[in-house]
């Protein structure tokens, strides 16, 4: 279809009743959308208002202003509308009608898409994120696009932006070990438990494996800022600090410890130090991925060891069960541990 020699005729009148209704359903169609253009609208500009001058089109312009309410820039100018009034045939004044009504929408649409869409584009824009999660027994090293590294603990989660650079917010569930690249324009921060950590650039352990659901974060270079959600304390830590803090606590705290010790884990070396037996056997559960049930009252005694990467959960348990007197078998995935 010459869609531009029929546009020229139906200006020019050329077009029998049946053709101009044939028109009229095209140019409400999505092909006509896409057709139209500024030399289709340009074409209207010089044509269709100096042979249509004859038209009285008051209520047409007072239709389309009705549909545009709420508008505040008017697309066409009302002072424009002659007022003079002829006979034309009833076909030619329907089809002009809804073709003014037409150009006039698709103008209208063009200067929205033009001057709105971006804003609501910014406003409605919705962020995509990335969950990394690791299931007991194994632990995981994400870089980011930023440069930052991310070293996952077991039984951990980490969720993060995908335009990472310019968003560097991470949320936490369980351990990691941050390496943070610098950049003064946008910080780090963690979210976990609603304690926010921010950094520049710095490298710190965070860790939510508390029974009492508080955060420890333990700084191993830089400076960090700690704060709790809708709180204004912050809490600036130092190197081999750390605070183990509540999103309810009133006062937060901070304290030195040997923080290479918290973050043995990155290696694979895994430490207890008199620790006690439901603490040592969460780790393990996590540690190595299995189901730990126990027999019998677990005595006061408390575990200490060190033990290199990949050392086999049976031997750690064997060490283990000298110094704190229980027996236990290892069946795949569940251990059976039994006090005496």
């Amino acid at each position: 279809m010459d869609h531009k020699k029929i546009i020229e005729d139906f200006y020019s009148g050329k077009l029998s009743p049946e053709q101009a209704r044939e028109f009229l359903e095209w140019i409400e169609s999505q092909e006509a959308e896409e057709y139209l253009s500024a030399e289709f609208i340009q074409l209207w500009s010089e044509k269709v208002k100096t042979q249509l001058e004859v038209w009285d089109n008051r209520p047409l312009w007072e239709k389309i202003n009705a549909e545009k309410a709420g508008y505040s820039q008017p697309f066409l100018h009302r002072e424009s509308i002659p007022t003079t009034k002829r006979q034309l045939p009833a076909w030619l004044k329907y089809a002009a009608s809804i073709l003014v009504f037409t150009i006039a929408f698709f103008t209208w649409k063009s200067v929205q898409e033009r001057t709105i869409s971006p804003e609501l584009a910014k406003t409605e824009e919705v962020e995509k994120w990335i969950t990394r999660s690791n299931p007991a027994g194994q632990k995981t090293k994400i870089l980011l696009s930023d440069g930052s590294t991310i070293f996952l603990n077991s039984a951990s989660t980490v969720t993060y932006p995908e335009n990472f650079q310019t968003n560097r917010k991470v949320t936490l569930e369980g351990e990691a070990f941050f390496e943070v690249a610098k950049d003064a324009s946008f910080p780090f921060s963690v979210e976990s438990k609603g304690i926010t950590t921010t950094a520049l650039g710095t490298s710190f352990n965070i860790s939510t494996f508390n029974k009492q659901d508080k955060v420890a974060v333990t700084l191993i270079t830089g400076k960090v800022k700690v704060n709790q959600l809708g709180s204004k304390q912050v809490l600036e830590l130092n190197p081999g600090e750390e605070s183990v803090l509540a999103i309810d606590e009133e006062t937060i705290q901070k304290y030195k410890i040997n923080a290479e010790e918290r973050i043995l884990w990155i290696s694979g070396v895994l430490k207890f130090n008199n620790t006690s037996f439901d603490d040592m056997k969460t780790s393990l559960e996590r540690w190595y991925g299995v189901s730990i049930s126990v027999s019998g009252t677990p005595q006061a005694d408390l575990a200490t060891g060190t033990f290199d990467n990949n050392e086999s959960l049976r031997n750690v348990l064997h060490v283990l069960s000298g110094s704190m007197g229980f027996s236990y078998e290892l069946n795949e995935k569940k251990v059976e541990i039994h006090f005496n």
